[in-house]
């Protein structure tokens, strides 16, 4: 009996002792993992700041490695002048990098910010609608295609972004690039660039005839922003006139209609049941066939994007 109880005992021993090592593997293998992941990460990401040339422009604290999913997550992330950044994120997460690159599927968090803190332009539109501290999050996705016949690219693209007292906006197009040379890792980048440098209308001259749009759809839902900028929605004839014909000035002002013209009136109608329903405003451009970026500033130069383009401007509940 002694001896068949010292065995058990032996075999329990044994039991333990090999869940221990199987465990103790199981854990240096996942730090491991984490640990050779977060160098391949970081070697790889500081490659594709230096060689797209943003390295001046995008700043990171430390970089987290999930051995589970193998991806990697930027950690307090600036973008534009370090030490006056245009916008500032918590974490950005790659949900597929570098497998699937240069597509990108990626979620982000913006990282509470006071206006003072920011770049002059972003504090100024941070003014304008009446929010002192920035928060939000949103994700992106761009899937990136290559036509094998003409050797383009087309990229299809969603972003949907929550600003905490300003709003959500979901955006999605379809891009392609004429030019064989042009990589959409490098179109990124200008674009960035560009905004870092508070000037996103230089994405126009510097790729307009090489970059054209298939189709765009944008949508916004209020959470704040319009009652700021515009707390007390017009209730007589009279108000609602002087409001419409601002509107339609706006509209010209932005170059997608001529003041007091059909389309003016139709996008004025639009915005003010927007503003008096609190619904979703929509704007989609569908052309008949897909206009270049310098098309696209030639319209709106004319006063004439809106039916040029064929866009269209609604609500939804």
């Amino acid at each position: 009996m002694n001896r068949l109880i010292t065995k058990i005992k032996d075999n329990k021993v044994g039991l333990l002792m090999s869940f221990f090592v199987l465990f103790s593997l199981i854990i240096i293998g996942i730090y491991a993992i984490k640990h050779f992941g977060t160098q391949y990460a970081a070697e790889k990401i500081q490659q594709q700041l230096e060689s797209s040339g943003l390295t001046p422009f995008v700043h990171y604290q430390g970089i987290h490695f999930n051995p589970f999913t193998l991806t990697p997550s930027l950690e307090d992330v600036s973008f534009g002048l370090e030490s006056a950044p245009w916008l500032k994120f918590a974490r950005i997460s790659f949900n597929h990098y570098p497998i699937k690159y240069p597509s990108l599927d990626v979620d982000f968090w913006i990282k509470e910010s006071s206006a003072s803190s920011l770049s002059r332009d972003t504090s100024r539109w941070m003014r304008a609608v009446g929010i002192e501290t920035l928060l939000g999050k949103g994700s992106f996705v761009s899937e990136i295609e290559r036509n094998t016949s003409s050797e383009q690219f087309t990229a299809a693209s969603n972003l949907v972004l929550n600003i905490k007292d300003v709003g959500r906006v979901s955006f999605s197009s379809q891009i392609n690039l004429l030019d064989t040379n042009l990589s959409m890792t490098e179109l990124r980048t200008d674009l960035l660039a560009s905004v870092a440098l508070g000037q996103p209308e230089a994405i126009f001259i510097i790729h307009g005839d090489n970059v054209e749009i298939s189709n765009l759809d944008i949508r916004y839902q209020d959470a704040g922003m319009m009652k700021y900028l515009w707390p007390n929605t017009p209730t007589t004839q009279t108000d609602k006139s002087a409001l419409l014909s601002k509107l339609q000035i706006s509209s010209q002002d932005l170059g997608l209609a001529q003041a007091y013209s059909v389309e003016s009136k139709h996008i004025a109608d639009t915005v003010l049941a927007f503003l008096q329903s609190s619904t979703s405003l929509n704007l989609a451009l569908s052309p008949s066939s897909p206009i270049s970026l310098k098309e696209i500033s030639l319209m709106a130069g004319d006063n004439n994007l809106y039916q040029a383009s064929k866009m269209t401007l609604s609500t939804t509940p």
